[in-house]
């Protein structure tokens, strides 16, 4: 039998790093720690820096799920993918550029670990940062060298950008790793375990070779299909969005046979027992392309903020028959799914679950999405107003921190964006932290690490330099800026109030979508017309 035979190519570093943080390249989760260390990585970027043979990458072209993927210092929010590209050998190398090259700055000034790199401008070289945390002024950290525009901006602000030889030494530097060229060999015909084996062995022959045994497990092995509903929330759990309930998952998997929703489990049991035995892990791909569509579409960012469970059964339906939609299916999907979170409509729950369900079946994907369209309400949106006391289990409240989610709010201590998920994960209810003891207005609630009051934490900043970002992150204009530094709670609980309805208001009006054509692409529209 004739065998696909592998593509050959080359990416550049820039190219690569890219495709890796947008999670088009996996790098498998191994269950033994990297072997490289700082000697490796040095050792690495010299080659890059003086265009020396640093090996070719082995690469796997199949499926892969959403995923939060963890790279050193780099957390990223993977989307679930038709096709990527999984590394079979080149994990290390691939590791080192993306961690050392994109990580965020400023980078440390001691050896965190061995993905810190500096290039020394005087001498011409890459090196680690001293045991003593001592950076020379002529040493350049690396992740200023990953884009030529952002380097060409900083190197102004640089002590040494008017001498000309060492501006030339660092544009060097940073072209020659740029736009390096880096071989693989990308294997297509994922059934051929043999001839990928075989490849493995012929190029992990230099280096600290990994075995074989090791990648299968991270290829292949590195998850089981869940069987139970516990199994099944443990899988998603993986994400980082949280753990759906029971009844979510059951809904989930009931909607994903196309079944009817609302009726009673015992009737389910009796006449599709089988089916919904099969269908927990069949159900596990669709529910996991919901999460993405909110993670990376919808802004809801974790199952803690998502007001209604509707949306969670309904897009699984959705996503089991239509995996992978067009681009413009996916902006009518928002608009769908904020209407519903926001009850536009005249059905009763129970109907219009059914309906949205059962509806879709024999339907093509734009069909389906304008049925989905039709039984939600397109009137105008009235202006939010907060409720009365905050209830994190309320669709109100849970409004309430979208909303504050939807400014991307920043760290007090270092101004960085905050990943709002990981917060509540590490937190749970606790990330939604109070910032005066006695009020109950959502308004007095704020995203921010560590726990208890926020009071103190608000005040100190307001009392020092504030950046004006980092505040408008956190919905704080100057009214309330001023009334934390007065110790006035009514004053900042009304002065937020008012600006968090403006902010809710804006993002539900943005996100909905009540201002533009629901109407379907013209192809299809055109496709509609022959047909009849």
């Amino acid at each position: 039998m004739d065998r696909v035979r592998p593509k050959a190519g080359a990416e550049t570093v820039q190219d690569l790093v890219a495709r890796v943080l947008r999670g088009e390249v996996r790098i498998p989760a191994f269950q033994r720690s990297l072997k490289w260390d700082a000697t490796d990585v040095i050792n690495l970027y010299d080659s890059l820096y003086k265009g020396y043979p640093v090996g070719t990458l082995l690469l796997h072209r199949r499926k892969a799920p959403a995923a939060k993927l963890k790279l050193g210092p780099l957390q990223i929010e993977a989307p679930e993918l038709a096709e990527a590209l999984w590394v079979v050998d080149g994990q290390q190398r691939l590791v080192s550029l993306a961690a050392g090259l994109a990580r965020p700055v400023p980078i440390p000034t001691v050896p965190e670990d061995p993905y810190v790199v500096y290039f020394d401008a005087a001498e011409r070289r890459f090196v680690p940062p001293t045991r003593k945390g001592e950076i020379p002024s002529t040493w350049v950290p690396l992740p200023r060298l990953l884009d030529a525009s952002d380097l060409n901006e900083w190197i102004f602000t640089w002590p040494h950008a008017q001498d000309p030889s060492m501006r030339r030494a660092v544009f060097e530097a940073g072209r020659n790793v740029r736009e390096y060229n880096i071989p693989q060999y990308v294997v297509i015909d994922a059934n051929d375990e043999a001839a990928l084996r075989e490849m493995f062995y012929r190029t992990n022959t230099s280096g600290k070779p990994m075995e074989w045994t090791d990648v299968h497990t991270a290829l292949y092995g590195s998850s089981t299909q869940p069987s139970t509903l516990e199994d099944l929330g443990g899988e998603l759990a993986q994400l980082g969005m949280g753990r759906p309930s029971r009844e979510q998952l059951l809904t989930c998997v009931i909607a994903h046979l196309g079944l009817d929703v609302t009726q009673n489990l015992s009737v389910h049991s009796r006449t599709h027992g089988d089916n919904l035995q099969t269908g927990v892990p069949a159900a596990l791909p669709a529910i996991r392309s919901v999460f993405s569509f909110f993670r990376l579409h919808a802004e809801i960012p974790h199952l803690r903020l998502l007001p209604r469970s509707m949306p969670l059964t309904i897009l699984t339906r959705f996503f089991t028959l239509f995996p992978a939609p067009q681009a413009r299916t996916l902006q009518l999907l928002i608009r769908w799914t904020w209407r519903t979170l926001l009850g536009a409509t005249d059905l009763s729950t129970p109907t219009f679950l059914r309906r949205s369900i059962t509806q879709m079946r024999d339907q093509d994907e734009e069909r389906a999405t304008q049925m989905l369209l039709a039984l939600t309400k397109t009137k105008k949106i009235s202006p939010f107003q907060l409720p009365a006391a905050f209830d994190a289990r309320s669709a109100e409240s849970r409004l309430c921190l979208l909303g504050l989610v939807s400014l991307k709010p920043c760290d007090l201590e270092t101004g960085s964006q905050l990943n709002v998920a990981e917060l509540i994960e590490q937190h749970d209810r606790d990330a939604f932290r109070r910032v005066w003891q006695k009020s109950k207005s959502p308004a007095n609630r704020v995203l921010l690490p560590r726990r208890g009051l926020a009071q103190a934490d608000l005040r100190a900043y307001c009392a020092s330099q504030p950046d004006p970002k980092v505040l408008r992150s956190h919905g704080i204009d100057e009214d309330a800026r001023q009334a934390l530094l007065q110790n006035d709670q009514a004053g900042f609980i009304s002065a937020r109030g008012r600006l968090l309805e403006q902010i809710v208001t804006d993002l539900v009006t943005r996100l909905s979508g009540r201002a533009y054509s629901d109407r379907s692409t013209i192809q299809h529209i055109l496709s509609s017309v022959s047909a009849e």
